[in-house]
């Protein structure tokens, strides 16, 4: 299934449940293999993000419920972190980068 068959859409939201009920799995299913509370697993489809725990829990909650229902990770967790007001997350410096920083003493860029 294409990606943009996941996409938003503006009458319906970003249809969790039925992309769970699809992959045919339970939210206890997921539970059971996440760890993470039924309650959250519910906040998480009824687009409830506020309700889950903050910051980086929020974000691997959303990681995990979308790797469980094969949902695309990088809208569910783009989509999470617009609701719940977080910033994106620093790219990552290279090997040579931060080696090449260390070297040099002082920020480059």
């Amino acid at each position: 299934m294409a990606a943009a068959a996941f996409r938003r859409t503006a009458q319906g939201g970003l249809r969790l449940a039925e992309a769970r009920a699809r992959k045919g799995v339970t939210l206890k299913d997921i539970s059971e293999a996440t760890k993470i509370s039924v309650r959250f697993l519910e906040a998480i489809e009824a687009e409830d993000f506020e309700k889950l725990p903050g910051g980086v829990f929020a974000v691997n909650y959303l990681k995990q419920y979308a790797a469980a229902i094969g949902y695309p990770e990088d809208d569910l967790v783009a989509v999470g972190r617009a609701r719940l007001g977080l910033s994106e997350p620093a790219t990552r410096q290279t090997k040579d980068e931060r080696r090449l920083r260390s070297l040099l003493g002082f920020q480059l860029f």
